[in-house]
């Protein structure tokens, strides 16, 4: 639903485009044949949009035939975007593998791109395809290790929680080798990458691997060692594992060795106690201090704010709280802030009610210089956990508070086919009567 968002968001830019096109070849009919063109154009990707039904297959379809009748249209790259985007989430291998190589052209450093290449192309899993793979496999790793030497830790996180994100992501892209190596047969550069990936944190995945070169070499108990460590990683994380198959695999490997299944079931509890005490030691290092921890209503909140002063929330108690969570990377919320703050305007000499624009960016360095280069004027506080406690799942999320500080309205993501600011206007004066 995001991606279908995001082209109705294009829809309205095209829209806008449509009408100042058309008000210059109004303006200007020595020059009206680029425009019509243009307006042609516009046009016709309105209508593939509309005419989708909110199908994200039919977009696909429509936004293909609209490239093939417009080959040089200005919002090509930005189409190709979307239809990638749609192709992941569907799964059309083809299609990813078609637009992600797209993507790379204008930006052959493009993380997400690379990873589902390597993906899809492994899952075809012919020979020329797996060398490919493993070409962008490499491309992968180097541009992911340079990232991780050249990036800087944000200030909003620990140092652990950063190292343990730095970790993760590694893990996943030799991972992502190790499994095209396995698959062309290069055991031992698989096994390397694969220890590397587990050694940087532990995933299902790797372990399995590594038992399926185990058993390769007909290392059988190894292989259950490596078996039984995929099987309790995959029963706690809840990786997409088919856990049935593993359980079968163990039994095999166990009855072969021993006769029969005795002592599966220690093996599989000693491996369990352990990777449990590993976890919660490695947890341990991330918790991080909720400084809102048992607060029982958003009032009992206090908030940091732009200039690291501190907001209580108690202090607006009686008043109406209109609240909008956001991010600087959040493109529907770069639409909305502006609307937000004309509501505000709007409501400037009210003294019952009260606005808060609140960032969820763990780079608290970023925000200032993100206001400063829109000219945003808010009142900006950090969510401080506020966000968990209302439970927002995505943004930009608006909230209203009565005067008792419980929730009137909600509003979760912007949308493009309503008036915000007469909407959450309206909002605003009914919770005013409650």
């Amino acid at each position: 639903m995001k991606s279908i968002t995001c082209l109705f968001l294009l829809l309205i830019c095209f829209a806008m485009t449509v009408t100042v096109s058309a008000q210059t070849a109004s303006d200007q009919s020595a020059q009206a044949t680029a425009p019509a063109q243009q307006l042609d154009s516009d046009t016709e990707l309105r209508k593939a949009i509309e005419s989708s039904g909110g199908s994200e297959t039919q977009i696909i379809i429509n936004l293909e035939n609209y490239l093939k009748k417009f080959p040089k249209s200005e919002h090509r790259q930005e189409i190709e975007n979307e239809v990638y985007k749609l192709a992941v989430k569907l799964r059309d291998r083809d299609r990813v593998i078609s637009y992600a190589e797209k993507l790379l052209d204008a930006n052959e450093g493009n993380i997400d791109a690379l990873t589902n290449l390597v993906t899809m192309l492994q899952q075809r899993k012919g020979q020329d395809d797996l060398n490919v793979a493993l070409t962008y496999a490499n491309q992968l790793v180097r541009q992911f290790e340079g990232i991780i030497a050249s990036s800087i830790k944000p200030k909003r996180i620990s140092a652990a929680q950063w190292e343990e994100r730095k970790q993760q992501g590694l893990a996943s892209v030799y991972l992502l080798r190790g499994r095209v190596y396995a698959d062309l047969g290069n055991d031992e550069k698989a096994k390397a990458d694969l220890t590397k990936s587990m050694g940087a944190s532990r995933t299902a995945g790797a372990a399995l691997v590594m038992g399926e070169l185990a058993e390769k070499r007909k290392a059988l108990d190894e292989a259950i060692e490596f078996y039984t460590k995929g099987f309790v990683i995959a029963l706690v994380t809840n990786e997409e594992i088919d856990l049935k198959a593993i359980r079968q695999k163990l039994s095999q490997l166990q009855t072969a060795i021993k006769g029969s299944e005795t002592g599966l079931g220690d093996r599989l509890l000693k491996t369990y106690d352990a990777y449990i005490k590993e976890r919660d030691e490695r947890l341990a290092k991330l918790e991080q201090p909720n400084i809102n921890e048992g607060a029982n209503s958003a009032l009992d909140f206090k908030l940091t704010k732009l200039d690291g002063s501190k907001l209580d929330l108690a202090t607006l108690s009686g008043k109406i709280i209109v609240i909008n969570f956001w991010a600087t990377w959040c493109g529907p919320c770069l639409t909305e802030l502006p609307l937000f703050e004309k509501t505000m305007a709007r409501y400037k000499d009210d003294k019952e009610v009260a606005f808060l624009a609140i960032t969820t960016d763990e780079d608290r360095e970023l925000v200032a210089p993100f206001l400063k280069q829109h000219k945003f004027n808010l009142p900006v506080a950090y969510a401080d956990y506020l966000n968990d406690f209302f439970k927002v799942n995505s943004i930009p999320t608006t909230i209203i508070l009565d005067r008792k500080g419980e929730v009137a309205f909600r509003q979760a993501g912007y949308n493009p086919r309503t008036d915000f600011t007469a909407e959450l206007s309206e909002r605003i004066e009914e919770a005013k009567k409650r």
